[in-house]
């Protein structure tokens, strides 16, 4: 297994966690409809419970989205340059498994195993990238100075 090919299954998996995020919005948004809306005063229209929750999906939804074109992004780096992903994969491990423990928590088993998987994915391409010897145009850069 190399580096680009765990960050690529990672950023597989959230897309398939955002897909059936999405998907659930819009199961929720028509199982809604026909409930009397409870309107919450907010500036200067009322919103309704369903309305703020399918808007905190969505934005949820769209954060995962980006996840997953980072994880993508950072497979393409740790082919070409392993040491340019630097922080940003671990910070992006970091989200990966606060997503993790909310999903265990407040979401069904499969979300969970989801999470898990591509946080796993993700630590495993970290220490592999982290770990890569340096390309030989890097070397060579180097070694000219």
């Amino acid at each position: 297994m190399n580096a680009t090919f765990l960050y690529r299954v990672a950023g597989s998996l959230l897309f398939v966690f955002a897909a059936a995020n999405a998907s659930w919005c819009f199961y929720f948004l028509h199982a809604t409809a026909s409930m009397t809306p409870v309107r919450f005063p907010f500036g200067h229209n009322g919103l309704s419970y369903a309305q703020i929750v399918f808007g905190l999906e969505v934005f949820c939804s769209l954060c995962v989205l980006f996840a997953a074109y980072l994880a993508w992004h950072l497979g393409a780096l740790a082919r070409t340059t392993p040491q340019a992903a630097g922080m940003l994969g671990w910070v992006l491990l970091a989200y990966q498994a606060a997503g993790t423990f909310v999903a265990l928590f407040y979401l069904s088993g499969f979300a969970f195993v989801i999470a898990a998987v591509a946080a796993i994915c993700t630590a495993w391409a970290n220490s592999l990238a982290g770990s890569a010897p340096t390309t030989s145009t890097s070397a060579s850069f180097t070694n000219a100075r």
